[in-house]
């Protein structure tokens, strides 16, 4: 088979889980192209991913500017001219609507919004009906909306109507195997990632201050958004390199992910693999991959939790064991191999002459 993979996001879990799922996908012997936006914050490695048998093509995305999604949609028309793929996988809002509205509807397209913007609090509310008629324009025009995960299924089907959903989680390479976490040498509790209004992060602040006398507390990561966070003495990393980043996490007892909205999240499933407890916003898309016992739907409840987990190493053990037993739902070998079956069932659907016979089995989703 021949794939074709199409994102916006530069330096986000979305690319991450498209790295992954391309690679993965090489190794299993389809032909697989990966198309991106080449902007300042793009990882400079990205290109290397020609060593794990896939194509990597910059699209000349340079801005999210009306002229630079139009020169996008130009150089995709011309690279699904000269490659044919059997699926274009379009990645996040940007990609989706760029693919629908360049591509030729013989192309067949499958989008992945992870996390929907229609839903986001930073939308405003003059431009919310915009976005959500672009997304559920987005989603017709598709053979298929695959979601991330139910919650995000269930706002497709609900909020844009779309007409054909399917569900594959997101997964990540460690948890192929069992979680390995680390002796820690003090407790400590961090928020990771992007600091926007997605996560929350005067809440954060607030909820990071609560715990700093009973743990070392900071934000891996950066962003615009940290006045609350200064303002509350939380120490702030900046952007550090990936592996940094994940050693950083590695050595803390609690994970704090305090989202407004999620499609689902990479970072959840990142301190799940490194043995570190998680402690969540209630939100559904939280929910499906933690359980109950680990979301809360507000401030003094999550502190308390957090606590509970610092103080007792009883709870904190039968937590990380509930997290090991949800872990292989949430695997990248699990994931590519779903991806496979749903990109088989589509081109079948939707072109039964374009199925190639010498495409690899895969199992089912």
């Amino acid at each position: 088979m021949k794939i074709l993979h199409v994102t916006e996001a530069s330096a986000a879990g979305t690319l991450q889980v498209v790295r992954t799922l391309a690679a993965r996908q090489a190794a299993s012997g389809h032909v697989v192209t990966l198309a991106y936006a080449d902007r300042p914050e793009t990882p400079a490695d990205l290109p290397g991913i020609a060593a794990e048998g896939v194509e990597p093509v910059a699209l000349g995305w340079a801005r999210r500017s009306p002229f630079s999604q139009l020169a996008a949609g130009r150089a995709l028309r011309r690279l699904v001219r000269e490659r044919s793929p059997d699926i274009v996988h379009l990645h996040s809002s940007f990609a989706g609507a760029v693919g629908a509205l360049s591509l030729p509807r013989a192309v067949t397209l499958i989008y992945t919004p992870h996390g929907l913007a229609f839903v986001r609090s930073g939308v405003r509310r003059a431009n919310r009906a915009t976005v959500r008629a672009v997304e559920s324009l987005v989603a017709r025009r598709c053979a298929l909306l695959g979601a991330v995960s139910e919650a995000e299924a269930a706002l497709a089907r609900d909020g844009l109507h779309a007409p054909r959903v399917a569900v594959v989680r997101n997964g990540i390479p460690e948890l192929d195997g069992e979680p390995v976490g680390i002796e820690r040498a003090e407790p400590v509790v961090v928020a990771t990632g992007r600091i926007a209004e997605q996560r929350r992060p005067a809440a954060t602040a607030r909820i990071l201050a609560a715990l700093a006398p009973a743990a070392r507390v900071s934000w891996i990561g950066g962003g615009e958004d940290d006045a609350a966070l200064r303002e509350a003495g939380i120490p702030i990393t900046g952007w550090l390199p990936r592996e940094q980043a994940l050693t950083r996490l590695a050595e803390a007892t609690v994970y704090l992910h305090w989202s407004e909205w999620d499609g689902q999240s990479l970072a959840i499933l990142e301190a799940i693999a490194r043995d570190v407890v998680v402690v969540a916003s209630d939100i559904p898309a939280n929910r499906e991959v933690l359980g109950p016992r680990q979301v809360r739907a507000d401030e003094e409840s999550a502190i308390a939790l957090a606590r509970r987990v610092l103080d007792d190493p009883a709870l904190r053990a039968e937590l990380l064991q509930d997290q090991r037993r949800r872990a292989p739902a949430f695997s990248a070998t699990r994931m590519a191999a779903d991806w496979l079956a749903t990109y088989e069932r589509t081109v079948s659907a939707v072109a039964p002459d374009r199925v190639s016979p010498t495409t690899a089995p895969v199992a089912g989703s």
